[in-house]
């Protein structure tokens, strides 16, 4: 089955409903809920999701849309070896260079995300949410 690895912003602007990306992520996200794809975040993320989900809905109702979005996605484990390699990585930014390692380390296909330009240089291929679903 084809492993994807969710950006965290494509995730939140499902799960906080941001206009006008929240249409084009939800088809996306909505590949690994049908089970169409194996979803993964990348494990780094999933602190920051928590604290911008907290700081938008409270920490009761970001906890249970975490739960629900666990149902689905898969935690992609960043590992030290991952974090050395994100360290050399070409990807300029380096949070983007650890997404990057943890979809290397689930051997992703595809990174989706709406800032592709960022993943330019990774070696696994960045995707925007509407180009993934048509493919």
């Amino acid at each position: 089955m084809r492993r994807v690895v969710y950006d965290l912003n494509v995730i939140l602007d499902v799960l906080l409903k941001r206009e006008p990306f929240f249409s084009a992520s939800a088809r996306a996200l909505d590949a690994a809920g049908r089970g169409a794809v194996e979803g993964f975040i990348a494990g780094h993320s999933v602190a920051t999701l928590h604290y911008v989900l907290r700081r938008c809905v409270g920490d009761r109702k970001a906890r249970l849309l975490m739960s629900e979005l666990f149902q689905r996605l898969i935690v992609a484990p960043v590992s030290d070896a991952g974090v050395r390699r994100a360290l050399e990585s070409p990807v300029e930014d380096f949070e983007d260079s650890l997404v990057s390692a943890a979809a290397a380390e689930v051997n992703a296909a595809v990174i989706v995300t709406r800032n592709t330009s960022d993943f330019r240089r990774s070696s696994i291929p960045a995707l925007l949410p509407e180009v993934f679903t048509a493919t």
